[in-house]
């Protein structure tokens, strides 16, 4: 732990055990007027979610558990990022952050009481293997503790829904080989997956925004000399090592998955979106949506769920040197390694062709949008209206409240990539300056994200009843304020406010209205 630096230790180190019923307050009057803007049980009342469908929250290993140096759990590279000079916004780092670790049975219980029926959390790999290595010790606290995490979530009837990798790479797998641009990674994620599954119970995803993840090791700190790449890999080629390691690491996780016989569903959760032309009397911008698509979400989806290829807008313009091609039998082993398919669909947005033209960027290395090729507007091409209301600053870059385009996406979405089952994993907003409010009133008065849930969820219903799109659970992001990677504890994407001074967790306008949605919820009032 010495190559992390020191770390900040919780201000305690027991499992809090809350008691039940937890008291859920009165609920907030009504925001607008009813003329204006139904309440959550009056929108399509008519229209009803198909049987079995799950309303979820989401949370991250690293972004809530705190106890980063507890009960023999190794460094991960987000632990040793966070202390790199200018990497964190805000100069804080996640050793403490909400301390899920030891409150997991008050944060399942807090979603319980107000109608949650899903929890979906990553397990740290860090925790259960150290070293990360396959064959190196296993962390027996580490797999008590998410075995009873898991006990305790079904008690008090909300479902676990485990993720095997949300990013936080053990730092010795990185320092040993260079973690996800070498090929040792595949065997050792395998062994752990083999592991967490004879050890706990199935996982429902293996990896958590693969793209996101592998764009990310390409970039700085990840490419700074003491937490190396693999040998030959440099910061244009990481990402795309990256990627055919990541996939292939994740074909050999659900082949092992299936091999064992055991019950469930496996797929990974995608992200990004396909987006609409700019301008829609534009060539060029058609071009460049499907560029988007084919770098985004069909660099990892046509691999797993039509072609067991990357996408050949793909191949016609990074080299192989930079991304290896699959062999003829590493295609047959990845077509088809998963049971459903999961976006966390945050956003659409408008993209646009660079302004030197599609093949000029495309043929040219150099070219500051390669190979990619095109660039996400968050304005549209007449008068410059915004696609929809902005997030906080942090998030100005990539996200916008969008509900207006969430059909045509999952319509896209299933067109492109058919599926008889899906889940969009994640989805929120993070409330506009709601960091720089001190009273309570204000925090938990989130309205925009409120109506981002509300839009949103109207938007599912159509999609189900009118387009036909088999969507069977959405996962609200997230069950509280957390740790938003480099972003540090600025942005807010909780429904249930944290104060990071004593921890205690305060239900925000859009919990009361995400509850409310699915009609009948349990509640008791105090």
């Amino acid at each position: 732990m010495g190559k992390v630096g020191p770390v900040e230790p919780p201000p305690f180190t027991t499992t809090r055990v809350p008691d039940l019923p937890i008291p859920v307050p009165s609920p907030p009057p009504a925001l607008y007027p009813t003329w204006y803007a139904p309440q959550p049980a009056s929108i399509f009342p008519n229209l009803s979610l198909p049987s079995g469908f799950i309303f979820g929250v989401a949370t991250s290993a690293y972004q809530v558990e705190g106890a980063t140096k507890m009960e023999g759990k190794g460094p991960t590279t987000w632990d040793w990022a966070s202390r790199q000079p200018d990497f964190i916004q805000d100069n804080t780092t996640a050793d403490v952050t909400d301390l899920q670790y030891y409150l997991y049975k008050e944060d399942a219980a807090r979603v319980a009481a107000i109608g949650v029926t899903a929890h979906s959390f990553s397990i740290s790999w860090a925790r259960i293997f150290p070293f990360g290595v396959a064959g190196s010790p296993i962390n027996q606290l580490g797999i008590d503790h998410y075995s009873d995490l898991i006990d305790y979530h079904w008690s008090v009837g909300v479902e676990p829904v485990v993720t095997l990798f949300h990013w936080d790479t053990p730092l010795a797998l990185v320092a040993y080989y260079g973690g996800f641009t070498s090929p040792q990674i595949v065997d050792d994620f395998v062994k752990y997956t083999i592991n967490i599954i004879l050890m706990m119970i199935p996982p429902r995803y293996t990896f958590n925004e693969p793209s996101v993840y592998c764009g990310w090791v390409g970039s700085y700190p990840f490419t700074m000399a003491d937490i190396s790449l693999a040998p030959g890999v440099n910061s244009s080629t990481a990402n795309y090592q990256c990627a055919y390691n990541l996939v292939k690491a994740h074909a050999g996780a659900v082949r092992a998955f299936r091999a064992l016989n055991i019950s469930g569903e496996i797929a990974y959760k995608n992200n990004d979106f396909i987006g609409t032309a700019w301008r829609s009397n534009s060539t060029q911008d058609a071009i460049a949506v499907e560029r988007h698509a084919a770098f985004g979400i069909g660099l990892y989806a046509d691999p797993i769920y039509t072609t067991g290829d990357w996408p050949d807008i793909v191949k016609e313009t990074v080299p192989s040197d930079y991304l290896p091609r699959f062999t003829e039998e590493e295609t047959k082993e990845i077509a088809g390694t998963a049971d459903f398919f999961a976006i966390d669909a945050y956003a659409s947005q408008y993209i646009a062709a660079p302004p030197n033209g599609i093949e000029a960027c495309a043929t040219n290395m150099s070219d500051p949008l390669w190979p990619n090729c095109n660039s996400v507007m968050l304005y549209d091409s007449n008068a410059g209206w915004a696609v929809g209301p902005s997030p906080d600053p942090a998030s100005n870059s990539w996200l916008q409240a969008t509900p207006q385009n969430l059909r045509g996406y999952l319509k896209e979405l299933q067109t492109r990539w058919p599926t008889d089952k899906m889940f969009i994993s994640e989805f929120g907003f993070d409330e506009p300056f709601e960091n720089d409010r001190t009273e309570m009133y204000q925090i938990t008065e989130d309205a925009t994200t409120t109506n981002y849930f509300m839009t949103n969820l109207g938007e599912v219903l159509l999609a189900i009843h009118e387009d036909g799109i088999p969507l069977m659970g959405t996962f609200s992001w997230g069950m509280i304020d957390n740790a938003e990677w480099n972003y540090g504890l600025e942005p807010k994407f909780g429904i249930q406010h944290v104060n990071y001074s004593t921890l205690e967790r305060t239900y925000k306008r859009a919990a009361y209205a995400l509850c409310k949605s699915q009609h009948s919820p349990t509640i008791t009032h105090i």
